[in-house]
């Protein structure tokens, strides 16, 4: 495969590990990618996730490894602007947020996070008995306020996902489709479904309050709308349009 596309992708695992609280992979990656890549489409850093998802001793093993707290996402903001965490935002060198109701009713999935949660990177070195005994658990629960999800056009010239987050209590699928019909440029109007990959088509709310955190989907528009690929039934990754293929899983 092409060195170029290896290291985008484990750039990538790298913010998905500090996203999701998986301090075995960042271990792993942070050894072999940049540790300060940022994305492509909206600038943010594998630190950037880590101050967002309130996951301490992930910013905390990426800063004593040379993450650069000082990086600017695509919003001008350094991964302390995205903190609301007290720790974190002591390590990033920022002071609590003023005016923040500390009696607030905190879920008991944030404070007792679960065990499970790892990003997919392959074999992973065994660990000691005593290495396990003394990790933390910094994963993030798979039914949190916020759900991350890596959208893209189908069909397009560009086969890269970005990422966008939105509250599952706002999740439906007409926020859903304006949501990502906003980030990826185009006309809520010219979209005629929303895919989850590989061969799934979102049709309601229910659909889309399935979706779990880090799932891949793609909006396909109207035959009429231009792309640029040769072929409008192939896209990039090696997917059939659903258009061409009836027989597709659809969800009721």
């Amino acid at each position: 495969m092409n060195p170029h596309i290896i290291a985008k992708e484990k750039e990538e695992k790298l913010r998905e590990a500090a996203c999701l609280g998986d301090i075995e992979a960042i271990d792993i990656l942070i050894q072999e990618t940049n540790i300060n890549a940022r994305h492509e489409i909206n600038g943010w850093t594998a630190l950037h996730w880590a101050a967002k998802r309130g996951h301490a001793e992930i910013v905390r093993e990426l800063l004593m490894k040379g993450a650069d707290p000082r990086i600017l996402n695509d919003k001008g903001e350094t991964p302390l602007a995205v903190a609301t965490d007290p720790e974190i935002r002591k390590l990033l060198g920022g002071q609590p947020i003023i005016n923040v109701n500390e009696n607030i009713f905190k879920p008991n999935y944030l404070k007792n996070p679960p065990l499970n949660g790892q990003v997919d990177i392959g074999p992973r070195r065994r660990l000691h008995a005593s290495e396990i005994a003394n990790m933390k658990s910094t994963t993030l629960p798979s039914h949190t306020e916020d759900l991350v999800l890596k959208i893209r056009v189908a069909n397009s010239s560009d086969p890269d996902f970005i990422e966008i987050e939105i509250l599952k209590s706002q999740l439906t699928y007409n926020s859903l489709l304006e949501l990502c019909s906003a980030e990826l440029g185009v006309k809520s109007s010219a979209v005629t479904r929303i895919r989850k990959l590989p061969d799934t088509r979102l049709r309601n709310d229910s659909d889309v309050k399935r979706l779990s955190n880090m799932q891949c989907l793609e909006l396909v528009l109207f035959p009429s709308t231009p792309t640029t690929l040769p072929n409008n039934n192939i896209s990039h990754n090696g997917y059939q349009s659903i258009t061409s293929n009836k027989d597709q899983t659809i969800l009721y």
